[in-house]
């Protein structure tokens, strides 16, 4: 193995090992010695690859808001309809859960995503950039996967695509806040 494949593999280790941390605690109360227990690897070799705490934190986070891991990250709809963009959206939730349950954290996916939100904004002001354009491109997504499905027809002077993909988007988060506990299958829902 090439010195910097081991390197990029060293601080791919660190990140996925720490950023669990950054879901469930408090920036502050998040400490070298904690992240040396995460990753059983000594201060010197996390700070070989990290500048300081907050670097670490704003790359792990980074990474996280940016992945199918969060269930805010906007998927591309490409050319699905509804119920195919459904299903891409729950495989979505399905594997952040999973992701969250290999931790041991067993907080909802969405609270968890408003959680990092409000650390992210915190210590990273520059990150509510990133938020906003996940929450527009979920918007637009949805509104395209409801012009996609050809069995929808909106009266469209009493409700625009992007209204009927709002609809839509929220209820998908119900479903990240309630899961496991509730149905999967597309709830139905007449427009005219």
């Amino acid at each position: 193995m090439k010195p910097q494949e081991k390197a990029a593999g060293t601080k791919e280790r660190i990140l996925t090992r720490i950023l669990p941390l950054f879901l469930v605690n408090n920036y502050e109360t998040i400490t070298i010695g904690l992240m040396e227990d995460a990753t059983r690897m000594t201060r010197g070799t996390i700070y070989r690859y990290f500048d300081n705490k907050e670097d670490i934190f704003k790359q792990a986070l980074f990474r996280y808001y940016d992945s199918p891991q969060n269930v805010l990250f906007a998927i591309y709809p490409e050319k699905h309809n509804l119920t195919e963009y459904w299903k891409l959206k729950i495989q979505q939730l399905e594997c952040a859960y999973s992701y969250l349950r290999e931790y041991g954290i067993l907080v909802d996916m969405l609270a968890i995503s408003h959680y990092i939100e409000i650390q992210g904004m915190r210590i990273i002001p520059s990150f509510s950039e990133m938020i906003a354009s996940h929450k527009h491109r979920n918007l637009k997504y949805w509104s395209l996967v409801i012009r996609n499905t050809p069995d929808i027809s909106l009266n469209t002077q009493r409700m625009s695509y992007h209204r009927a993909g709002q609809i839509y988007h929220a209820m998908f988060l119900q479903l990240c806040s309630s899961y496991p506990k509730v149905k999967l299958s597309l709830p139905a829902f007449k427009f005219s």
